[in-house]
C-alpha cells in the first residue's frame, strides 16, 4: 500500500482553521510543525526543560497522511465488534480511491481559500510525498538506534545485542526515556560509575518515565529498585520494558501488602511525592544509596525544598539530578546549598543540559 504525506503550508494563526477544514472533509489526524515557543502551562506538562526557540517566523506546516488505492474490507468483518477491542481492527481511516481523494483535496483547497479575506492563511501551497506502507509504519524507528554509554548498550528489540556489552532493551512508547536524550545519558553514566564502585545498592528513581534508569540499575545488580512517576500512562511502557529485559521479580505499589512489598527487587508506582503522603511513607520503608531525579529543574527545586528529598537517602548516599537546562543550574545548586543537607556538589554537562551530583551529609 502506498501512503502519501500531504503538507499544507500556512500560518500559525490559521493552523486551527486548517485542521478544522481537514476534519470536516473526512481527514483523520494531523501533524503540525511550527517554531512556536511552549507557554508556561505546556512546559509544566513536560518531563524535561525545553530550550526556547528564538526565531518564530509565524509559518506553520499542517501534515496529514492518506493512502490512495482500492478500498479494503475489514479483516475482522465477521467478528462481533461489540466483543472485540477496536484497537485490533484494521483501520480504514484516510484510505481513498484516487477519484475520492482528488475530490476531497479540491474541496479542502476551496474551503481554505474562503478564509483568506478574514485571516492570513499563508501560501496554502500543497506538497505531496509518497511513502511505502512499510516505510510509513516503521519510519519512526530510524531515529531509535542502539546507543552505547560506557559498557552499556541501549537498544530496541529489533536490533541484535552486542557481545561484551550489557544490553538493555527499551521499547519507545509514550514515556520519556530511550537513552538518546543528553539528560538520560548523563544519568546512565553516573549510575554505572556508582555501581562499579559499590555493591548491594538500593536506588530510587523519581520521574522514571520508560523505566530505563531503574532497569539499568536492576541489571547492574541493585538489591532494590523503586521507580516512581506522576503519570500512570507510563505503566504499560514500563511493564513492556521489564518484559523485554526478562525482569519478572517486580511488583506495583498498592498491589502488594506493605510487609512483602520489598521482597520484590523491582517496585514501581505512581503519584506525586510532594502531595501523596501515603506513597511517601511506603517509599521510605527503606533508605536508598542512590536517588535519581531526571525531571524539570523547578520540580527538582520543589522536591529539595518541600519534599525533603534527603529523607530518602542514607548518610553518604548519592543524589543524581538531571533534566536541568544550563541557565537553571545555579538555581538548583543554590537550593542544595541552602538545604545544608548535601556536600560534594559537582556538575557535568552535555551541550546545554546539566547533571548535578552530590552526597547527603
Amino acid at each position: 500500500m502506498i501512503w502519501k504525506k500531504i503538507t499544507i503550508n500556512t500560518t500559525v494563526e490559521a493552523t486551527d482553521i486548517v485542521a478544522s477544514v481537514l476534519f470536516d472533509n473526512g481527514i483523520v489526524g494531523v501533524e503540525i510543525e511550527d517554531k512556536q515557543n511552549l507557554n508556561s502551562d505546556d512546559l509544566k506538562k513536560m518531563y524535561v526543560d525545553i530550550p526556547e526557540i528564538l526565531e518564530d517566523d509565524g509559518k506553520s506546516k499542517v501534515n496529514f497522511f492518506v493512502s490512495i488505492g482500492e478500498k479494503i474490507n475489514n479483516k475482522f468483518s465477521n467478528v462481533n465488534t461489540n466483543l472485540v477491542d477496536n484497537s485490533y481492527m484494521m483501520s480504514t481511516d484516510n484510505i481513498f480511491t484516487k477519484d475520492e481523494f482528488d475530490s476531497i483535496l479540491k474541496n479542502i483547497i476551496n474551503d481554505l481559500k474562503s478564509y483568506q479575506d478574514f485571516i492570513n492563511m499563508g501560501s496554502l501551497e500543497i506538497e505531496e510525498n509518497e511513502l511505502d506502507d512499510n516505510v510509513f509504519l516503521n519510519k519512526w524507528k530510524e531515529n531509535f538506534k542502539s546507543l552505547e554509554i560506557d559498557n552499556i548498550n541501549i537498544l530496541p528489540e529489533w536490533e541484535k545485542p552486542k557481545d561484551g556489552m550489557i544490553n538493555i532493551y527499551i521499547e519507545p512508547g509514550n514515556a520519556f526515556g530511550t537513552g538518546n536524550h543528553p539528560t538520560t545519558k548523563l544519568c546512565v553514566s553516573a549510575i554505572n560509575m556508582i555501581f562499579n564502585e559499590y555493591n548491594n545498592i538500593s536506588l530510587l528513581d523519581i520521574g522514571t518515565g520508560s523505566g530505563i534508569l531503574s532497569i539499568i540499575a536492576y541489571t547492574l545488580g541493585a538489591k532494590n529498585v523503586v521507580a516512581i512517576d506522576i503519570d500512570e500512562n507510563c505503566e504499560l511502557n514500563i511493564k513492556e520494558n521489564l518484559k523485554l529485559n526478562n525482569i519478572d521479580d517486580y511488583g506495583k505499589i498498592n498491589d502488594l501488602a506493605n510487609d512483602v512489598l520489598f521482597n520484590k527487587r523491582f517496585i514501581y508506582g505512581f503519584g506525586n511525592i510532594l502531595e501523596n503522603n501515603d506513597l511517601c511513607e511506603i517509599i521510605k520503608t527503606i533508605s536508598y544509596d542512590v536517588v535519581v531525579l531526571n525531571i524539570l529543574a523547578p520540580v527538582i527545586i520543589s522536591m529539595i525544598e518541600k519534599g525533603n528529598i534527603s529523607a530518602y537517602l542514607k548518610t553518604g548516599g548519592s543524589l543524581i539530578l538531571s533534566g536541568i537546562i544550563e541557565d537553571k543550574k545555579d538555581d538548583v545548586i543554590d537550593t542544595l546549598n541552602k538545604s545544608k543537607s548535601f556536600y560534594d556538589i559537582n556538575c557535568k554537562s552535555d551541550g546545554e543540559w546539566v547533571m548535578i551530583t552530590c552526597k547527603k551529609r
